[in-house]
């Protein structure tokens, strides 16, 4: 009896035909041991009518009378399709199992969902086997060990990421389709009830925000497929870190509902043990407590989602700072989707993040205090229509808020700064011949304060045979930040930090070519060239105050639009069975991104950076168990700063400064085995060492 893998992706919509006469199908998917498949994924033609398989392997569809093709897909397996043009009774769909799962379902890159090697936007996607594999525990692991164009920055208060060549502020991260916003973005993540992350290089996707000029990150998350289920799990490593993770989910009919709970706890650690006052990472703990609430049937979808988002990063034992903070976020996601038939489908969406920073006092017996918080509202509304079978247009509105409350950032005059847009999108996607695919769309963005802009996109794929060649073009547009164009506080004893209201808004212009070859399912290559270029990126730099007003540091930390910044990359990655057991993986990213005023890095970018994993799948005593060995390079980061100083004639000078960051590298082996097994109910064990040498 073959073993299913019960993390299969999952994908559940609706769709109405208003016609009257219906016919039914059901059946049952099984393996080629004739084994239920419980989960298995089934649409109907192309569109997003479709069910999943219950405990059992069985289905049953209620479909328009007509002819239709019938699509099965589940993880580790090979599509099946079925053709049908009236009601049947106990058909049996058999897939085959497969060597490597390299054409995922994916949805990030049109707005609907696609098969990952017919998408004209390049997307790359972990799956949740490859974080299972990888043994990841936060959102930061999985990015860092599975994709070697993202980078992390650790300071003593967290981690900032850094996507080809550019800071974590021009990068959108959704969940499911939705924003997320706050400074706890990547804390709030629970990697536990992840499906698949799909990331699109630079402001690809004109759906989502042209602010993305980085790129896009979409957490696409799992819903229950069975009556009951559930996990508990418990991870405890070096410095005290521990993890508790637990769901629960239920399925009735259209009906389901899912409750997640995770806790994270660590002693930090310190790499600078010369200054044990401040360390590398500060002690800290977080929890999230997510509910879950979804219905559909043939016509219709509503899902809610709500969570409650606990954190403080503590001080160091030996620390003189007299606080810390304590942060508490809550979040609202609302999405209504409705098919008025076959061809016409409107989706309407509204998520709301509500953040809350507080002062906590180590030393005095003094009550917490807020000093911050920041609303982040989002409203969508979007519609899909399809005149003909090779022609999809989908267009749509979105407004975006955000409003901020901070005690110290904004100067004593004003505590609260608020900003909007309002947007319009549209895409088209054509599907020209057989092996000629082209989409195209734009974006119309009214900012409250820098006014409106429009940002074009176009993407074109062509697939000779095992190949596929994209190209594409999308212009992208980002504002300031209200502490860019705002601040007016001291950045503790560091420096003054000065905003500026004359700063102009950001305009970039993306290029890439890519390539991509499969072959018999077992190999799968990968190569891309970009080139990114940002007009009046908006940099910070420091200046020496001679005479600084009372109270006030000697240095100030302003913003300023400098010329413009070119960013070229290159990316390949190669995927290999060699053995349907044996999994090997490499990938490669190359980023140089050049400040063109001064002919300077950007800073925190890394030149070179290299992931790997080879990971080992069979039985032991009877029992599933694997191993895995990966890897991470990156290369050195030179970070060169500008500052102004007052030289003893009185004439301002340019310094620069040079600060280096050696290269490293990092070692993980993790090994997993799954001793007990009953039914549904498994019982898995995971070690390893995450700094292997």
């Amino acid at each position: 009896m073959k073993r299913k893998c019960l993390c299969a992706a999952l994908a559940v919509s609706c769709a109405i035909n208003v016609s009257f006469a219906q016919v039914r199908l059901q059946g049952k998917v099984v393996d080629e041991s004739n084994e239920p498949i419980p989960g298995a994924n089934i649409r109907v033609s192309e569109s997003l009518n479709g069910t999943t398989t219950d405990a059992g392997g069985k289905f049953e569809l209620n479909l328009p009378d007509g002819r239709h093709r019938i699509r099965v897909t589940y993880l580790g397996y090979e599509q099946g399709v079925y053709q049908t043009d009236h009601s049947e009774k106990d058909v049996v769909i058999k897939l085959k199992e497969k060597y490597v799962n390299i054409d995922q379902v994916v949805v990030t890159g049109t707005g609907s969902h696609r098969r990952m090697s017919n998408s004209p936007i390049p997307v790359k996607v972990l799956t949740g086997k490859d974080l299972k594999e990888a043994s990841v525990t936060n959102f930061q692991d999985a990015m860092t060990k599975l994709n070697p164009s993202i980078v992390f920055m650790e300071n003593g208060q967290g981690a900032t990421m850094n996507m080809n060549g550019l800071t974590e502020k021009y990068v959108v991260i959704l969940e499911n389709g939705k924003r997320l916003a706050g400074d706890d973005t990547y804390s709030r993540i629970d990697m536990s009830n992840v499906k698949r992350v799909e990331i699109l290089n630079g402001a690809a996707s004109a759906l989502y925000g042209s602010d993305a000029i980085a790129g896009v990150i979409n957490i696409i998350t799992d819903i229950p497929k069975r009556p009951l289920e559930g996990w508990a799990k418990v991870r405890y490593g070096k410095y005290n870190d521990l993890q508790l993770d637990a769901g629960v989910g239920m399925k009735y009919k259209g009906f389901y509902a899912q409750t997640l709970f995770n806790r994270t706890s660590s002693d930090g650690y310190d790499l600078t043990p010369e200054t044990p006052e401040s360390f590398t990472e500060n002690p800290s703990h977080h929890m999230t407590i997510e509910e879950k609430l979804g219905w559909n049937n043939q016509y219709s979808r509503i899902t809610v989602k709500g969570s409650l988002y606990w954190g403080e990063v503590e001080n160091p034992w030996e620390s003189t700072a007299p606080t810390h903070y304590r942060s508490l976020t809550k979040t609202l996601q609302v999405n209504a989707e409705h098919a008025f038939n076959d061809r016409y489908k409107l989706y309407g969406t509204y998520a709301g993040d509500f953040y809350t920073r507080k002062t906590v006092y180590d030393f005095l017996y003094l009550p917490d205090s807020t000093n911050a918080w920041s609303h982040e509202q989002t409203v969508r509304l979007v519609d899909e229509f399809k005149p003909w079978d090779n022609l999809v247009i989908v267009k749509g509105f979105e407004w975006n808020g955000t409003k901020n409350y901070n005690k110290m950032q904004y100067g004593k005059e004003k505590t609260i700064r608020d900003m909007d847009d309002a947007n319009l999108f549209a895409q088209a996607d054509w599907m020209i011949t057989d092996r000629l695919e082209v989409i195209g769309g734009f974006r119309y963005t009214h900012n409250s304060e820098f006014g409106s802009a429009f940002t074009p996109k176009i993407n074109l794929m062509y697939s000779p045979g095992n190949f596929k060649i994209r190209a594409g073009y999308s212009r992208g547009f980002k504002t300031p930040g209200l502490t860019e164009l705002y601040s007016d506080f001291n950045m503790g004893s560091v420096s003054h930090n000065i905003g500026n209201p004359d700063l102009k808004a950001e305009h970039s212009d993306y290029f890439s070519v890519s390539g991509e070859y499969t072959w018999q399912g077992r190999l799968m290559l990968t190569a891309e060239l970009y080139q990114n270029t940002v007009d009046n990126k908006i940099n910070s730099y420091n200046v020496d105050i001679e005479d600084p007003k009372p109270g006030e540091l000697g240095t100030e930390l302003r913003y300023e639009n400098v010329k413009g910044v070119r960013i070229r990359g290159a990316e390949a990655t190669a995927t290999y069975y060699p053995v349907s057991a044996l999994l090997l993986r490499t990938s490669y990213a190359f980023c140089d991104a050049l400040n063109k005023e001064t002919g300077l890095q950007l800073s925190g970018n890394s030149k070179h950076a290299m992931n790997w994993s080879a990971s080992l799948h069979g039985k032991l005593l009877k029992h599933e168990g694997a191993v895995t060995l990966s890897g991470r390079w990156d290369s050195k980061r030179i970070s060169k700063s500008r500052r102004t100083e007052t030289d003893d004639s009185g004439q301002e000078v340019e310094v620069i400064t040079t600060r280096t960051k050696p290269g490293y590298t990092m070692w993980k082996l993790t090994a997993q085995y799954t001793p007990w097994t009953w039914k549904y109910m498994r019982l898995s064990v995971t070690g390893g060492v995450d700094n292997l040498f």
